[in-house]
C-alpha cells in the first residue's frame, strides 16, 4: 500500500481523507436535515435535539480541520496526472470541481461557527468550549444560517456532479478517474 500519491494513483493517505471525510459530510447531512425539524417541547426533547446539535457542531469542526490538514497534503504531494484521454477542458472542468468542493468544505463548517456565535450559542469540539467568532446579533445569526443552509445544498450538488463525473468516467470512458481513488485498488506504479 503506497502511502504517498504516485503519478498514476492516490496513495492511501489521500484515500483516507476523500473517504473519511466523504462519510462524516454525509453524515452531517443527514443529521443536520433531520436535526433542524426536531420538536423541541419538552426537555427530554430539548435534551435530544441539543445533543444532536453539539454533535454536529463537533463533527463540523472536524471536517474544518481536515480540509485544512487535507489542502496542505495535496500542496505537498501533487495529484496523479490526468489520464491522456481527458481534454484540457475536461481536465480544467475536473479541478474546477474539486476547488468548488474544498471552498465548500472549508465555507460550509465556518458558516456554522458563526451563525451559532451570532445566535449567541456556544461552539464545543467534543466538550472542548471554542471561542465565539463573533458577538450576539439576530440579522446576521439568520444571514449566516442562511449561507449555512446554502452551502450544504451546494455540497449536495457538486457531490452529485462529482459522483456522475467517476461514474460517467468508469463506466462509459472506461478509464483509471475512478479506480485511482478507490480505497480497494490494486494498481501500483
Amino acid at each position: 500500500m503506497v502511502v504517498k500519491n504516485t503519478e498514476t494513483s492516490y496513495g492511501v493517505v489521500a484515500k483516507v481523507f476523500h473517504w473519511g471525510m466523504f462519510l462524516i459530510l454525509f453524515g452531517l447531512v443527514v443529521v443536520g436535515l433531520y436535526m433542524s425539524d426536531l420538536p423541541a417541547d419538552t426537555p427530554e426533547q430539548m435534551g435530544y435535539k441539543f445533543g444532536l446539535y453539539d454533535q454536529h457542531k463537533s463533527f463540523g469542526i472536524l471536517i474544518l480541520g481536515l480540509v485544512v490538514f487535507r489542502l496542505v497534503w495535496r500542496m505537498i504531494n501533487p495529484v496523479p496526472k490526468m489520464p491522456d484521454t481527458m481534454s484540457r477542458l475536461e481536465g480544467l472542468s475536473a479541478h474546477a470541481m474539486h476547488m468548488l468542493l474544498y471552498v465548500i468544505m472549508l465555507a460550509q463548517p465556518l458558516f456554522g461557527w458563526l451563525m451559532s456565535s451570532f445566535g449567541g450559542y456556544p461552539v464545543k469540539f467534543f466538550g472542548i468550549g471554542l471561542p465565539a467568532l463573533a458577538g450576539k446579533d439576530k440579522a446576521m445569526g439568520d444571514f449566516f444560517h442562511e449561507a449555512h443552509e446554502i452551502t450544504a445544498l451546494l455540497l449536495i450538488v457538486a457531490f452529485a456532479v462529482h459522483v456522475g463525473a467517476a461514474l460517467f468516467h468508469h463506466f462509459v470512458r472506461k478509464d483509471d478517474v475512478m479506480t485511482r481513488m478507490s480505497p480497494h485498488s490494486k494498481k501500483l506504479d
